[in-house]
């Protein structure tokens, strides 16, 4: 009875090798998401949210990119805000350094800012308003 088994097993799992790929159900897509943990600097609540709502989020929009999702961390002491980017591309992103996602936002918003050293200025001010970053990418399962 034993060697039955034995030899029931081994040919349900050859059955399993043999069956074509395309019979397989395809895996759903995953959507992915760059979570950026911010610690604001004392004080820079309000300016953070200004540079946000009349700068950054606009740039996004008319580069055609989805609005990050803001979320005001509460009962965490670490940090004061988390921030959700959908990846456009999911893991693709990573495949170059220069991306068409990041070139487009920075296109608008060296236009919105006037010039290429103005968008310079108000990055160095945005990076001001930042005590500390932790950066994350996930993913979910279907």
């Amino acid at each position: 009875m034993f060697k039955f088994t034995k030899l029931l097993a081994a040919s349900a799992t050859l059955a399993l090798l043999a069956t074509p790929a395309q019979a397989q159900e395809a895996e759903e897509a995953r959507t992915s998401y760059r979570i950026t943990m911010i610690d604001l600097a004392d004080g820079a609540d309000n300016r953070w949210a200004e540079l946000q709502e009349t700068m950054f989020a606009p740039a996004r929009a008319a580069a055609g990119l989805a609005p990050v999702t803001v979320h005001w961390v509460m009962m965490n002491p670490d940090y004061d805000l988390m921030l959700v980017m959908e990846l456009p591309r999911g893991m693709s992103t990573f495949d170059t350094h220069a991306n068409a996602e990041r070139e487009s936002f920075f296109a608008e918003l060296a236009r919105m800012a006037g010039s290429d050293e103005a968008m310079e200025a108000l990055g160095a001010e945005y990076d001001e308003l930042i005590e500390d970053e932790l950066v994350l990418f996930t993913h979910t399962h279907p």
